[in-house]
């Protein structure tokens, strides 16, 4: 059998220059891009398997620096003393040309690999009655569509190009339209459409990955552009259809992290959150990832680890860990202990009204945090005290050979974010205190909302066809609910109850309360100047959730790399009842406010030109 490999040729040097002063040269080609063995027309099913890997090859290359600028742009990363300078520049927003992780480049050789394919995969092409490149298609369509999101996440307006780039002719910038990330976003909807229920490419298990997870499912993707174009009730049905089809019960009670009893005791956590970030483990929560080399030999390894955790090599001194921010709404969130006695009496009881002082800050509040971040002493002999660090630092998130692009709980997130934008904010603040299901539904959203939904064809996002309860379970809708974290009848759980304990029994975790006489609704009236005064108070209560989202979205996700993203995009959101583009002081308050507030800072992301890299 003949076999055609993926030929990986040295990237041209794609320079970008400063937009805003020349676009001259800006996608100047010194050789041939990345091109496919002689430009032929991709008709022979070896050509999909050594194509598409070589795509993920290149995508191994930027997913590192793609999470890093994710997080440490935010407000839930800090750097240590021992940060180096590429690092501390992304931190404070001054990156440099000579910056490590500043390549631009690198995100255009997978977007021209992908364009490269596309121009010449034969769709068409059958054999034994089927589309044998229809699934490779796609799912370069998905690497497309999300690289491009990454891309201006990180570098703002960017040149968008949909041929791919064989030659200096075609390097002109000027044949190509500079697009923010709402317009990149617009212009890839419809390429994915047509192939929402397409079946992606699988491999089998290759090198101890299932590479069925290498491809980003078209829902998904479909999902972010949508959100980010603006169109939240159809990224909400993108985001539900998804979840919706797997038929799993998720979020579930089987992976939080809870006290044991009531005596507070570190060793007397049930840890489960932080074992579902185990590779072994990834079935559940790991919907699809860039695999990563185990061995430099081999390729792209990824250095992550070396950045967030203690290791030999670097004497125990990560160069980031958690930020003051996301310690103190770890610490300030409320941990509610819920029990259930054999004659089904109730017992509700709040950790922060015990008056406990734990040694570890960690265990105050929700406890995801030291779930998946472990700082605990070392005890150094004397030749090692100077040299190395006296502190352990564990991420238990970092994976090497997997950088997630998408799991779970954070797909949940994204749909109560366009469940709120779309008009839906009680089914959003289900999703955290709930779960989401349609008994849940049914019993928490109110019937205004419900008619809405049936008035505004969103009826279908309020249905969520999961078994509730076991199959000998009767529901007596006169007694105190089931379900709570400690006990097995119930089998759907609200976000929050992750790293809460039992958010459904949290009296003081619950939906916002329009106060329209308050100090923060008149100024919110004030300022929404293209929303009508019937509909304000629905809009502030939208953005009142929201704010309850983005919080759980740090909970949830932070280390991951999605920080600064859902905070550009949620500033968009706001932005909107304010008839502007954005709302950054919304953002530049929160990054920030970091550690301690600095107003130098703050200043310089009311602009949101810097929210970008602009030295390419």
């Amino acid at each position: 059998m003949k076999t055609k490999r993926f030929i990986i040729t040295a990237l041209a040097a794609i320079t970008i220059g400063l937009v805003s002063v020349s676009c001259e040269g800006l996608l100047k080609t010194d050789s041939k891009i990345v091109m496919f063995e002689s430009e032929n027309t991709l008709s022979e099913s070896v050509d999909t398997v050594y194509s598409v890997l070589g795509i993920i090859q290149k995508m191994q290359v930027i997913a590192d620096r793609t999470k890093l600028f994710g997080e440490v742009r935010g407000d839930l990363v800090s750097t240590t003393e021992r940060a180096n300078l590429d690092l501390i520049e992304i931190a404070n927003f001054e990156v440099s040309k000579e910056n490590k992780y500043n390549s631009i480049s690198d995100y255009y050789a997978v977007i021209n690999n992908c364009n490269y394919y596309l121009a010449h995969a034969d769709t068409a092409y059958i054999k034994n009655g089927e589309k044998i490149f229809i699934k490779e298609y796609v799912a370069v369509l998905g690497f497309r569509a999300w690289t491009y999101l990454q891309l201006a996440e990180i570098y703002g307006k960017v040149p968008f190009v949909t041929e791919p780039i064989t030659s200096g002719d075609m390097a002109d910038v000027n044949k190509y339209p500079i697009y923010d990330i709402k317009a990149i976003a617009e212009a890839l909807i419809d390429d994915l459409v047509p192939y929402v229920d397409q079946e992606l490419p699988n491999y089998g298990e290759l090198n101890g990955h299932q590479s069925k997870k290498f491809f980003i499912p078209v829902r998904l993707i479909l999902g972010d552009l949508y959100l980010w174009a603006g169109r939240y009730a159809d990224a909400a049905v993108c985001y539900h259809d998804y979840v919706s089809s797997l038929r799993q019960v998720l979020p579930t009670g089987t992976a939080n992290i809870t006290w044991n009893n009531t005596e507070y005791r570190d060793d007397q956590i049930s840890d489960e959150y932080s074992t579902s970030f185990n590779s072994q483990n990834d079935n559940r929560q790991a919907l699809c990832y860039i695999p990563m080399e185990s061995q430099e030999y081999d390729g792209v390894i990824s250095d992550l680890e070396e950045v967030y955790t203690s290791t030999e090599d670097n004497f125990y001194f990560p160069q980031l860990t958690y930020s003051n921010a996301l310690g103190y709404l770890a610490g300030s969130q409320e941990f509610c202990y819920h029990s259930v006695t054999e004659r089904n009496a109730h017992d509700t009881l709040f950790v922060s009204d015990e008056g406990i002082e734990f040694e570890d800050t960690l265990l105050n509040g929700d406890l995801r945090l030291y779930s998946v971040l472990r700082i605990e002493d070392i005890a150094l002999d004397e030749t090692e005290i100077g040299r190395y660090n006296d502190k352990e630092q564990r991420l238990l998130k970092i994976i090497p050979t997997r950088i997630w692009l998408y799991r779970l709980d954070h797909v949940y997130l994204r749909l109560a974010e366009a469940l709120n934008r779309a008009g839906l904010p009680e089914t959003a603040f289900c999703t955290l205190k709930y779960g989401l299901c349609e008994d849940n539904v049914l019993m928490y959203v109110s019937d205004e909302e419900q008619q809405f939904a049936a008035e505004n064809g969103l009826s279908g996002l309020l249905e969520y066809d999961y078994e509730l309860y076991p199959a000998n379970y009767t529901y007596d809708p006169t007694k105190f609910r089931p379900g709570y974290t400690n006990t097995d009848s119930y089998n759907t759980i609200g976000i929050h109850s992750r790293g809460c304990g039992d958010a459904t029994a949290n009296t003081r975790f619950v939906l916002p309360v329009v106060d329209v006489t308050s100090e923060d609704y008149l100024n919110f009236a004030d300022n929404a100047t293209t929303i009508s005064e019937e509909d304000m108070e629905k809009a502030y209560l939208i953005q009142k959730v929201e704010e309850m989202i983005v919080d759980e979205m740090a909970l949830e996700t932070c280390f991951e790399g999605y920080r600064f993203g859902d905070l550009i995009r949620i500033s968009m959101h706001r932005g909107e009842a304010m008839g502007m583009p954005s709302d950054n002081a919304f953002l530049a308050k929160k990054v920030a406010g970091r550690d301690q507030a600095s107003s130098a800072l703050e200043s310089k992301l009311m602009n949101s030109n810097n929210w970008y890299i602009n030295e390419y």
